[in-house]
């Protein structure tokens, strides 16, 4: 079911609700004793049964993250359900309090609608994210336990061009057809992982993906401090950042391999940069190209810029604004255009 129907489900049966109350008043009353002991007398026991299933999830969570390792589609159904768990005790923590301050009797109407506006300033923000990591996820789920027999019929041959690397899916007699499909996403990582000597293989690049790009999205638009910024892109998205970096307002690194992008010291890019390290635009759907990006020291990168997969920026060189870098840039040169070519040799001492 997609996430337009579980929206659409969900609006109908709150407005089948709506109407029940406005018409058929009397069918609440039969659960007003219900509702008061749910929100007047059972509030500790509530919370303490959402606190307890968030923990459930938890370990659930933290059990599937192990079995990855055993059994990549399994490990990763049971890390989803885990997700899914935790995502819904956070919106039932969220919904009870809103009704509990609705439904306590020893509230004043005038405190009640202060809290209920103050609550709803507050909580509707982080409620509609949460419910959008809920359907999101969700999705994925059932698109795994749907393709979930699909995932030990795809093979893949691994192809080395240079410094970039392509992973080519077969998909033999399953039903997958790109590469961006769910167990084709974990097939993928399956061979990423195979060329790498310390994988990560906790965490599927889907589920990955979305976490960076939710913490990236924050970092971009609301921290400015360099060094505190370099911090966060080193702890959390695994970049290799050296000292003096500068990594501007709005710029958005890749979300699937953050950790192949190495900037060297004093190097830095401008406002609204992408840094891509992965490229699912091939022409054969089933393939997948993967490429480090390094920016040598001094190196420097104008606004708005695009650097994809494999490409080094050579120590002092400058590429100009709005550019796309495709290819290696030597040394102390200026380069720009779509794609960017090199116009002019520079001394060192032109930085």
């Amino acid at each position: 079911m997609g996430i337009l129907k579980k929206i659409g489900i969900l609006i109908i049966i709150l407005t089948g609700l709506f109407i029940i109350f406005i018409f058929h008043a009397e069918i609440f009353q039969v659960l007003e004793p219900i509702l008061y002991k749910i929100f007047n007398e059972w509030i500790i026991w509530v919370y303490v049964g959402i606190v307890a299933d968030f923990c459930i999830g938890g370990f659930i969570y933290g059990g599937g993250y192990s079995y990855i390792k055993r059994n990549r589609v399994k490990g990763m159904l049971i890390t989803l359900f885990g997700a899914l768990m935790i995502i819904s005790s956070l919106i039932g923590l969220v919904l009870y309090t809103i009704l509990t301050v609705i439904f306590y009797e020893l509230l004043l109407i005038e405190i009640k609608l202060i809290l209920l506006a103050t609550m709803l300033f507050a909580f509707l923000p982080i409620l509609s994210l949460i419910l959008e990591k809920w359907f999101d996820i969700s999705t994925f789920f059932e698109d795994i336990w749907r393709q979930r027999k699909d995932y030990h019929k795809l093979t893949y041959t691994v192809e080395e061009k240079g410094k970039l690397t392509y992973i080519h899916l077969q998909k033999n007699d399953s039903t997958i057809s790109y590469v961006y499909d769910a167990v084709a996403i974990l097939k993928i990582q399956e061979a990423f992982h195979k060329l790498r000597k310390n994988p990560d293989v906790s965490i599927a690049l889907y589920l990955k993906s979305g976490i960076l790009s939710f913490v990236t999205q924050i970092i971009r638009n609301f921290t400015s401090w360099p060094r505190t910024k370099n911090r966060i892109y080193r702890r959390i998205a695994k970049l290799k950042i050296a000292k003096n970096v500068c990594i501007s307002q709005w710029t958005r690194i890749d979300p699937l391999f953050p950790d192949l992008i190495e900037f060297e010291e004093g190097s830095g890019v401008g406002i609204g940069c992408q840094l891509l390290t992965h490229n699912f635009m091939n022409q054969d759907p089933l393939t997948i190209c993967i490429g480090p990006i390094k920016l040598e020291k001094n190196a420097r990168v104008g606004a708005y810029s695009t650097i994809l997969p494999g490409v080094t920026i050579g120590e002092g060189s400058i590429i100009g604004a709005g550019s796309v870098v495709v290819d290696d840039i030597p040394p102390y040169c200026i380069a720009y255009g779509v794609p960017a070519q090199v116009v002019k040799k520079i001394g060192e001492n032109e930085i």
